[in-house]
């Protein structure tokens, strides 16, 4: 992705006391795009999202938006607006004045108001309601509503601190593809911070993970998905089978592993790595072929056979674990929709096989 710079970060860190929350960390955000930073809870991105927005100033590195760094310069003189979990709208305020409250603060004209107002509602597919009271509103459209009354402040980027954390299930999965369709039609700069990895390979065009105060991986969703760089990538974004063991021997990008249960496994490696040294190997359910007789499994160099211990059925999500045979270890693979393995039940006997590349292993940290 190129073009103009929207954010650009600059070897930020911030502590506090003794604790590093953020280290180090850099990077840029082009014009338009939709970018995240997920991780798990006390990972540092919310002190680098308040940071950006100017609620906290680094003790080292630089914030530049739009081109212009952003130190000293406080929350509202940034050209950034900030949606929390907790939207905050005005419970007795209409529609309309809680969309316009900012261009209010900012001394806009009554007229110009009132046109900028319901353009933008009509941007966001709510034409129509600025009169209505905010509880009237849907979970949906107050998140809408909440995203419009930053938005209508033509921001440079729009920040986004967990905003769908608070809604149901069903809607949050509603609000996911809405929320990633209206940032594309209106071309704003959206940097969203979620420990939700759905979220975040479902919505944006760039994925940061981040881990203890740093960033492991910038890339697409899919990059992050299909070639992770580090082991807590590939355990953290998706569902991952997990062994650790040692590297028995390595050709060209192969290697063969020893697990501590005895098995052996042929896997893809991520870094240099050679015989005898600690590693993990992390395999995808959805890599793993099922078969009823071990024939079926063809060429594939992975090959174990177990029993059926459970079967979690969940449409095409579906999971079966497995108890494997030999070492009693429990491995989990997805649950084709038709053909012979469609119907597994618990008790039943099923090899499992897979390809090299559909393993990746890593180094492990002794």
């Amino acid at each position: 992705m190129t073009g103009p710079i929207d954010l650009e970060v600059r070897d930020v860190a911030r502590s506090f006391g003794g604790f590093r929350a953020v280290q180090g960390v850099s990077f840029e955000i082009p014009k338009g795009s939709f970018f995240s930073i997920l991780g798990p809870s006390g990972c540092g991105k919310t002190t680098l999202l308040r940071m950006i927005a100017g609620f906290l100033e680094p003790d080292a590195g630089d914030i530049l938006i739009g081109g212009r760094s952003m130190l000293g310069v406080p929350p509202n003189r940034r050209p950034v607006n900030l949606i929390f979990q907790h939207l905050a709208l005005f419970p007795m305020m209409s529609v309309a004045e809680n969309v316009a409250y900012g261009l209010r603060r900012r001394g806009v004209g009554r007229a110009e108001i009132r046109e900028r107002v319901e353009g933008m509602l009509t941007r966001i597919g709510l034409p129509g309601t600025g009169e209505k009271r905010i509880d009237q509103l849907s979970g949906g459209q107050k998140q809408r509503i909440a995203i419009a009354r930053c938005l209508v402040l033509e921001p440079t980027a729009l920040l986004l601190d967990e905003p769908l954390g608070a809604l149901d299930l069903k809607l949050r999965e509603q609000m996911k593809v809405e929320l990633k369709l209206l940032q594309e039609q209106i071309g704003t700069t959206f940097v969203y911070i979620t420990h939700d990895q759905s979220e975040a390979l479902v919505m944006s065009d760039q994925v940061a993970v981040m881990n203890e105060g740093r960033f492991e991986q910038v890339d697409t969703p899919q990059g992050l998905y299909y070639r992770p760089q580090t082991a807590f990538v590939a355990g953290f974004v998706g569902e991952s089978n997990r062994w650790q063991g040692a590297v028995a021997a390595a050709a060209g990008e192969e290697v063969r592993v020893r697990t501590r249960e005895g098995m052996d496994l042929v896997a893809r490696m991520a870094d240099g790595l050679t015989a005898g040294h600690p590693v993990e190997v992390f395999v995808r359910p959805e890599g793993i072929t099922l078969a009823r007789a071990e024939a079926e499994l063809g060429a594939l160099p992975n090959r174990l056979a177990g029993t059926v211990e459970t079967v979690l059925f969940d449409g095409a999500k579906s999971r079966v674990m497995v108890r494997e045979a030999r070492t009693g270890g429990e491995i989990t693979a997805a649950l084709p929709q038709s053909g012979r393995c469609a119907d597994l039940a618990p008790g039943q006997t099923v090899h499992l096989g897979w390809e090299a590349g559909g393993g990746v292993c890593f180094r492990r940290a002794e």
